[in-house]
């Protein structure tokens, strides 16, 4: 049987069917979407979402942590967990230090995430580097500098 011979049946679609469709088309094109708002997560509601026992607020909770994470990771000063943690445990981590420390409250989620990681393994996290001098300009520099004066 040869494929390419065969024909399919095909339903005749009228010139004014074609031409409402396309109207319908071009129509949805400019309807308002719903505008999608990237907004931050506050602490409170970092608070809210990790305390709950809802599984979806806990896989939220957990989505977010590990977002954050994931974001510090490219930084000059990365937040680190041990390289056997878990999500889970990274959240337990997350949710156990907003509960001790209710008063950090009004930071935004990602710095109490940041500060939980912190608290739990600060022997992990890189030192700061010390601030560079200023080098001192050298005495042939103020030379010429002097004579172009």
């Amino acid at each position: 049987m040869d494929l390419l011979a065969t024909k399919l049946p095909c339903p005749r679609l009228s010139s004014s069917r074609i031409l409402a469709r396309l109207v319908l088309i071009g129509a949805c094109a400019f309807l308002p979407g719903t505008a999608a708002r990237a907004e931050w997560m506050s602490g409170r509601q970092l608070a809210e979402t990790c305390a709950t026992g809802v599984a979806v607020d806990r896989a939220m909770c957990v989505a977010y942590v590990m977002g954050v994470l994931d974001g510090y990771r490219e930084r000059a000063q990365p937040v680190r967990t041990p390289a056997d943690a878990t999500a889970g445990q990274v959240r337990d981590v997350v949710a156990a230090y907003i509960a001790e420390n209710p008063e950090k409250l009004a930071l935004e989620g990602r710095e109490l995430v940041k500060a939980a990681v912190v608290a739990k393994w600060p022997e992990l996290q890189p030192k700061a580097a010390p601030a560079k001098a200023k080098a001192r300009p050298s005495t042939r520099t103020k030379a010429r500098t002097r004579r172009r004066n």
